[in-house]
């Protein structure tokens, strides 16, 4: 890590004091209306599985309208592993939820400032991570949607992109380490911004290797090797999550993402409104049409932030010939958000044709956010300006720096604030219309392909038997994946239960493993049992994909850990007295 000295504190105080004023909303009710209102359910079941030792989470038992939902199977769990332990430690589904919000705020502003920070020094870096904090579109996905995937996705943006430059400057196995675990994150908080930051990684990669100050093939050779290393050994971190999502995406109803609303082609948006519209509001995305809707939610880059933009462009220009390999840096972003914001607009379909997986994008404009990573990222070169033009600038520089920030922070904070506030309580949220409505949110994404169609209400029972003779239950008992019960019957019963087939589960009667019959519309679990006392019992189990991904993440740690031990001298030293005493 990057020592914290006095001179890097006051910049990195100021920025961080004026990033945390942006998340007041927070501390004057206990929530907020937005789009996405899933982060507290979500919650409630990644605790569920906690209590049940279901690790990795897979299977929730209460969403899907409560015939249970593979969510954590293919959505990126990350930022709802941290919830449920904040919940563990104190007891409250809503501070989980604003913990989320605001961890995910300091922590984006924390890593923009060390990669500002290796780029521009103490002060440009400050600057950096400012406007990335108060960048509208930040405001727009906390405030506005709610996105937790995304903000969490915009803090690994520069984490990642700060460990590839620790490498670039020294090549150790720490820092291989460093760019492992913050790509492995990024993976697990939102796998489609890891999708789109993946290219860009290579492509800076490419570019310090080709422009880079390394003058021997070996330093280019070890910087390649000690790069892919990383990323490996993030992808290695992150298998147990990806791997199944990706081999077992056609177990699910995922089409039903990239349809109607939900296809890019319904939201790609006008240079105009990207570059010039300032409007602000709480509403959708819609594709207008004269006469038509009109979008109720904002899209604009921020003027002060294309303002910035320009300005470091100026650096680079004013000093290509003295900061060569500055000026191409900056030109690189550049280029790259130039290009973030033509894959906006609708000229660039073509593009979202010829690479099918960008559908899963669903929305275009969620581009901004390499759009305000990287404008964020060449606003901090003003710092040129303020530092090497004395002939620019001849104020006091610490001075000069604050009087830069005031525009960020005067045009930028009144975004920052919800439509309304709600005050309301766990009790209530998890009970009543609040219950209900959230178990039923977004109940087609991630159904499973037994299902034809979502169900037209909530299960009410945890079973139904479908034959007329009675049968009598002496228990029914069930945890997240899975359910027991204790049966006696007179005749032929068929008994089907109010959970998903989905491939995994098992059913067992009197512990022999019978076959399931999942062909209704629901696509629920049934079996067929004679006269007698049952035992009946099911269980999700791991496909080899979920297997091998586990297997992977497992080695992945190991591997850290060893990297840990080699790393650390103490360590090192111990290991070795233990190899020596072993010989012995």
């Amino acid at each position: 890590m990057q020592k914290f000295s006095e001179k890097m504190l006051v910049p990195f105080m100021i920025g961080l004091l004026l990033t945390t004023g942006l998340l007041w909303p927070l501390f004057v009710a206990p929530f907020f209306t937005h789009h996405d209102d899933v982060q507290v359910i979500r919650t409630h079941q990644m605790v569920k599985c906690f209590y049940d030792l279901q690790l990795p989470c897979r299977w929730v038992p209460d969403l899907g309208g409560l015939y249970g939902y593979p969510i954590f199977n293919y959505y990126a769990p990350l930022p709802y592993y941290i919830s449920g332990f904040v919940f563990l430690i104190t007891g409250s589904y809503l501070f989980s939820a604003k913990f989320l919000f605001a961890a995910a705020f300091v922590l984006s502003y924390i890593f923009m400032f060390l990669l500002g920070r290796k780029l521009w020094g103490n002060w440009g870096g400050m600057i950096s991570a400012t406007l990335y904090s108060f960048a509208p579109y930040h405001a727009l996905d906390m405030y506005v949607r709610g996105a937790m995937g995304e903000l969490w996705g915009l803090v690994f943006f520069p984490a990642v992109l700060w460990a590839l430059f620790r490498i670039y400057e020294r090549r150790s196995i720490i820092n291989i380490s460093i760019l492992g675990v913050t790509f492995g994150l990024l993976i697990l908080s939102h796998n489609l911004s890891a999708m789109i930051f993946f290219g860009v990684v290579l492509l800076l990669l490419l570019f310090l290797l080709i422009f880079g100050n390394l003058k021997t093939k070996k330093e280019k050779f070890y910087l390649l090797l000690y790069s892919l290393l990383g990323i490996g050994l993030g992808f290695l971190l992150s298998a147990f999550y990806f791997i199944p999502a990706l081999i077992e995406k056609d177990l699910v109803h995922v089409e039903t993402t990239t349809y109607g609303y939900f296809s890019y082609t319904e939201h790609f948006k006008g240079l105009r409104k990207v570059l010039l519209d300032n409007s602000w509001g709480w509403g959708a995305s819609v594709r207008e049409i004269p006469g038509g809707e009109r979008d109720g939610m904002s899209f604009q880059i921020g003027w002060i932030h294309i303002f910035f933009v320009m300005l470091g462009l100026i650096a680079a220009f004013i000093f290509r010939k003295k900061e060569k390999y500055v000026s191409l840096l900056i030109s690189l972003f550049f280029g790259l958000m130039v290009l973030s914001i033509f894959m906006i607009n609708p000229r660039s379909e073509f593009l979202w044709q010829l690479f099918e997986p960008l559908k899963f994008l669903q929305f275009p404009w969620r581009f901004l956010m390499l759009v305000i990573f990287f404008g964020s990222i060449i606003g901090g070169a003003v710092s040129l300006l303020v530092e090497k033009g004395e002939y620019v600038f001849r104020f006091n520089k610490k001075w000069l720096y604050i009087l830069l920030l005031a525009p960020i922070v005067l045009f930028n904070f009144m975004y920052f604030q919800p439509e309304k506030f709600i005050y309301t309580d766990d009790a209530t949220l998890l009970s009543g219309k609040d219950w209900d409505k959230q178990i039923k949110r977004s109940i087609f994404d991630y159904l499973p392909k037994s299902a034809k169609e979502p169900p037209a209400a909530l299960a009410i029972t945890d079973y139904e038997v479908l034959t007329p003779k009675p049968v009598n239950v002496d228990a029914f008992y069930e945890g997240t994946n899975w359910f027991s019960m204790n049966v006696t019957t007179s005749d032929h019963t068929i008994i089907r239960f109010s959970q998903y087939y989905f491939p995994g589960w098992q059913i067992y009667v009197n512990g022999t493993p019978v076959s399931i019959n999942a062909d209704n519309n629901l696509g629920l679990m049934t079996v067929t049992v004679g006269a007698g006392e049952f035992k009946i019992d099911g269980r999700l189990y791991n496909t080899a994909p979920r297997v091998f991904g586990n297997v992977i993440s497992i080695i992945g740690v190991l591997l850290l850990g060893g990297i840990f031990v080699l790393s650390n001298g103490r360590a090192k030293k111990w290991f070795g007295y233990y190899l020596r005493s072993v010989k012995r």
